[in-house]
Formats: C-alpha cells, sequence, structure tokens
C-alpha cells in the first residue's frame, strides 16, 4: 500500500511538472523558465507594458540581463525595462550668510539674504563640519528682518559618522519668495558650526510604485542592548530592494538606521542608512518611517539596525523590504502571442534601439496597453549552456585523480633496478 501510494505521489508531481513546462525553440532552450505575457487584443501596433511580477526575480540569474521577449515564431522582441521612480526638479538659489550668531543656551542663528529679486525656495540645506549630532530646527522669512513668520516650527537635522551615516541636513517648509531666511539651531550647549546654507526650489517627489519583497526579517538577540537588530538571507532570490520600511507603536521618537549587505554572511558593506521619526506640531503629525537602499542592491545576507543609543527599543517595531515596481515595453502586433524568457546566468545584457529611443522621449506619449504575466513555466527541452566540465566537476576530478595515479605508477615504475644480465 505505501509503495502504490508513493509511487502515485511521484506521478502526480511529474503530471504536475509537465502541466507547467513548455518546449522552446533550439535557439531559447538555454532559459530554464518562462511565462506566457496576456496580453489584449489590438487591431493595431501599439506599445504594451508588462509589470515584472515579484515571482520572475528569484530564477532570474542574471537580472536583468538574461530577460527576454520572443513571438511565438520564436523571434526575439525589442523590450524597454523601466524602473517606477519618483520625479523630482530642484533649482538652487543664491543665499548670502549675513548673520550666524549664538543666543547662550537657547540656540545657534543663521540669517540668509535671497536677494532683493528672490525667486520662490522652500528648501534649506545645512553646511556644517560637525560630524555627530542630531538638533532641531525652526524657520522663518521676512522681507525685511523686522516682521517674522514662521515656515516650519520643528524640523530634525542629524549626521552619526561614528555609525557610518551621514544623516539628513536638508529642511523642507512652505513655498515662498521672501527675501531672508532665518534659522535657529536648537543646540543650547554650544554654539553649532555653521559654514553656510544652500538654498532649492524642489518639487517633493512623487512617491514611485513599490511592493513588497517577499522576504522576512528575522530578530536578531544577539545584538547590542543599544541596538534593535534583523538578519535576513535571500539564498538564490536576489530581489531589487530600494526601501526598508518600519512600523512601531510609539507616538514620538527619533532613531538612525544602518542597512548592510554582505555576500557571504561575514564581511559586511554599507548598503544603506538614514532615519526614521515621529513626531506632533500642534495637531499636524511629522513622520518618516522608510529609509532608502543605495542604488537598488542585489545581495543575499542583509543586515538592518536601529541604533537606539540609551533609549529603550521602539514599541512594537518591525521592518520589511521594499522594491520600486518594473515593467517591460515593447510593441505589441495584432493577433501575435509573446512570452517572457529568463533564468540563464551567461546571458549577455541585450541592446536594443527601443531602449534608447525610451530614455530620450523619458516616457512613451503613444497609447500604452497593459499586460500581464502568466504563471512560470519550466522549460521542457532545457539545455544547459555551461560547457560540460561545469555541468560534470566530478568527471574532471576523476580524470585529474586517474592521471595522479598513472604519474605515480610512472614514478615508481622508473625507480626500480634494472634486471640483471645472465652471465
Amino acid at each position: 500500500m505505501r509503495g502504490r501510494l508513493v509511487a502515485g505521489c511521484l506521478a502526480f508531481a511529474a503530471l504536475s511538472a509537465a502541466a507547467f513546462a513548455v518546449d522552446l525553440p533550439s535557439a531559447w532552450r538555454a532559459w530554464r523558465y518562462s511565462r506566457a505575457i496576456q496580453t489584449s487584443p489590438a487591431t493595431s501596433p501599439i506599445f504594451c507594458q508588462v509589470h515584472l511580477s515579484a515571482g520572475v526575480f528569484p530564477h532570474s540569474q542574471s537580472f536583468p540581463a538574461d530577460l527576454r521577449i520572443i513571438g511565438e515564431n520564436g523571434a526575439e522582441i525589442p523590450y524597454s525595462l523601466t524602473v517606477e521612480d519618483g520625479e523630482a526638479k530642484t533649482e538652487q538659489r543664491r543665499a548670502d550668510l549675513r548673520e550666524n550668531s549664538y543666543v547662550p543656551s537657547q540656540y545657534t542663528q543663521v540669517l540668509l539674504d535671497l536677494g532683493k529679486q528672490a525667486a520662490f525656495h522652500n528648501a534649506v540645506k545645512v553646511n556644517t563640519p560637525e560630524a555627530n549630532f542630531m538638533n532641531w530646527v525652526t524657520v522663518a522669512v521676512s522681507d525685511d528682518t523686522r516682521l517674522w513668520r514662521i515656515v516650519k516650527t520643528r524640523a530634525p537635522i542629524s549626521r552619526f559618522r561614528q555609525e557610518n551615516i551621514e544623516g539628513n541636513q536638508t529642511i523642507r517648509y512652505s513655498q515662498n519668495n521672501a527675501r531672508y531666511l532665518r534659522l535657529r539651531i536648537m543646540e543650547t550647549a554650544h554654539p553649532f558650526p555653521v559654514t553656510g546654507a544652500d538654498v532649492y526650489f524642489s518639487i517633493k517627489p512623487t512617491e514611485p510604485v513599490r511592493e513588497a519583497v517577499p522576504v522576512s526579517l528575522t530578530a536578531d538577540s544577539s545584538a547590542p542592548v543599544s541596538t534593535t537588530r534583523w538578519n535576513a538571507d535571500f539564498d538564490s532570490a536576489l530581489y531589487p530592494v530600494s526601501q526598508i520600511a518600519f512600523g512601531t507603536l510609539q507616538p514620538e521618537f527619533f532613531r538612525a538606521v544602518r542597512v548592510q549587505t554582505s555576500d557571504d554572511g561575514r564581511e559586511w558593506t554599507s548598503s544603506g542608512a538614514g532615519e526614521i521619526y515621529r513626531y506632533k506640531v500642534g495637531d499636524n503629525l511629522e513622520e518618516s518611517l522608510r529609509v532608502p537602499v543605495y542604488g537598488g542592491q542585489r545581495q543575499r545576507y542583509w543586515r538592518v539596525e536601529v541604533l537606539n543609543q540609551n533609549d529603550a527599543p521602539l514599541e512594537g517595531v518591525s521592518a520589511g523590504f521594499l522594491m520600486n515596481s518594473r515593467g517591460l515595453y515593447f510593441e505589441q502586433r495584432p493577433d501575435r502571442r509573446y512570452r517572457l524568457l529568463y533564468g540563464n546566468a551567461r546571458a549577455e545584457a541585450p541592446r536594443y534601439d527601443l531602449e534608447r529611443l525610451v530614455r530620450v522621449e523619458a516616457k512613451i506619449k503613444s497609447p500604452i496597453a497593459r499586460a500581464e504575466l502568466g504563471p512560470e513555466e519550466l522549460t521542457a527541452n532545457y539545455a544547459d549552456p555551461r560547457p560540460f566540465t561545469e555541468r560534470h566537476p566530478n568527471v574532471l576530478w576523476l580524470a585529474l585523480g586517474v592521471g595522479v595515479v598513472l604519474l605515480a605508477y610512472a614514478a615508481v615504475r622508473s625507480l626500480k633496478p634494472p634486471a640483471s644480465q645472465p652471465s
């Protein structure tokens, strides 16, 4: 009975695998996985966008180099890979430092003059040589230096170089074109060193579409008392992480965050840093609960740390990975079927005219049809592109062993004395 049950399970598994396997044209047999692209009917050529679902990344062995789109006849279809990203416009404003003073036990005051015909501005970056600090800043504006209007009641600036965290020294405030800008940095113990300030007009970046990465962070009980730490092992599913998102029940806080990655779990590299905070100004809640990761990292081992210093750990704190949404644009023709291929570690990145054209235009202006990816399918006629010696390393070692034995045998034979000749 047990034998029949095992045989039945194996047969079911084989049938299931066969149901999600497909033969590819001979030119594409080196791609281990593929998905049908489910398009809507089109009566004329039209640009089509297909969202890259999270399920593609675990098996894309050299993302994005191994991505290919083919037609039903096996022809390669040019595409453009796009990453959802926030758009921002920033213009710098001329500003002269008119005052840099200190009111003992209260604050350091900086006065900036943007000129008689000041253009609109809404952000200022404090330039300071201070290496380690976290201070609150109040920003006010005036047209005559007598009547002041507060445009930012309370905003943090910080830097933690002892923790290899550059922090943030830029403050955003309500848009205006006042001539004078006044900063009060609430450092009471000593004058806060300011060498200058850069004033900007910037459009706040639109938040790109992001999706959760299906990899969990595990709390690390061996972390120092002053640190809340999580670890994660992506194994072979190297998702392109763009942010770490935090959650906490604590009503008010300000904490520095450090993100590190590793290929082997021993040597760690800084891959992101920032700060998370939440505080109230009157009835308004100010908070920032996300920390960026440098350049969409794709690493196996991750370590995320919240630096508590002498404070207690955040109440009910949690962390998770986010990645920017990605899509492929290609030209869809009427009555054609398409398939996305991936899973070839030896594939080189393709180069298409379409990729350069899309970059020049910045956005595709023609109508865009939406498409979805079907379920993942194995390549039934898969042909491993690696050389024979890489696919069968034991054969190489066996041949080496045989060679060593033959050499040893020859050496022993050469040491034997020659047989004596009869007299």
